[in-house]
């Protein structure tokens, strides 16, 4: 059942993207300076509940060694019209700030409109611009932040960085891996998921207690890390694995090519996720 909600929570996030998402009842704009107002308030109300203390405090004890160099964010959905959305917004700029981590955050979601690119840089973020599919390189100490995304984005990050050293670069809080492979038919995870299913015996999981008052916002949440000395007894082969493809029964997320036949308004700009960065770091 549960895999069941987090299927449909991925399908909705993932739905047709529109030049302005509409404010309540889907009227008009959303007018972007209330919004902030309200999104402030949306910050201090989480950062000081018993759910984001304690799963700051989680992620504080692994990553207080690590150098961390980059907090990419995926499928936040739309997060102007979406309370989910915002919440989840909220609790990745809360723990930046815990984690005392002085980069931007980089954000990206085929469904962002213009509104939305405009208030993730107004706070601070940098909207990367291109549709990786999650395929994401971690040649640093990176946190992903993926609230509720489908299951092929994280089997996406991890086939790109299908090697003892970068997986060792990962430090990723989305859906549970574990709760993922108990709640899928193993046939369907073989062909949608295999790398979560590869990395069940190194990777180490720290599930979060969903106390936050309302339970379908962060439910089903883990930070997930590599062994990384278990990750260097892996034989050659095991490291000799071709780029995923999925089937048409299981997928959930918006592909560079189902995005092609989109019209996607909003964004602005043909620059690459690289020429973003630099500007943002300028």
């Amino acid at each position: 059942r549960k895999s069941n909600e987090n299927r449909e929570i991925s399908q909705k996030r993932y739905a047709r993207p529109t030049a302005s998402e509409p404010g309540p009842g889907g009227k008009s704009p959303v007018d972007v300076e209330r919004y902030l107002r309200c999104f402030e308030e949306t910050q201090f109300d989480l950062k000081s509940s018993e759910y984001f203390l304690k799963a700051a405090k989680q992620v504080l004890s692994i990553l207080c060694a690590v150098k961390l160099e980059r907090i990419v964010c995926l499928g936040l959905g739309k997060i102007l019209e979406c309370p989910i959305s915002r919440h989840q917004l909220a609790f990745i700029r809360c723990l930046r700030e815990e984690l005392g981590f002085g980069g931007p955050i980089e954000y990206f979601d085929p469904v962002f409109c213009e509104q939305a690119v405009e208030i993730l840089e107004r706070l601070g973020g940098v909207v990367l611009r291109e549709n990786c599919e999650g395929k994401y390189l971690a040649e640093v100490a990176t946190l992903f932040y993926l609230p509720h995304c489908p299951k092929q984005i994280s089997n996406n990050l991890l086939w790109k960085n299908w090697n003892s050293q970068q997986l060792g670069n990962i430090f990723l809080i989305g859906n549970s891996f574990a709760g993922i492979v108990a709640n899928c038919p193993r046939r369907l995870l073989e062909n949608n998921a295999r790398f979560i299913l590869e990395v069940e015996d190194f990777c180490r999981e720290v599930p979060f207690d969903n106390t936050f008052k309302h339970t379908d916002i962060f439910n089903d949440t883990s930070l997930h890390y590599f062994d990384n000395a278990n990750l260097k007894d892996k034989p050659e082969e095991f490291w000799d694995s071709p780029e995923p493809h999925y089937t048409e029964e299981d997928l959930e997320l918006i592909t560079r090519n189902i995005q092609q036949g989109l019209t996607l308004t909003g964004n602005g700009s043909n620059k690459s996720n690289e020429q973003h960065l630099e500007e943002a770091s300028d």
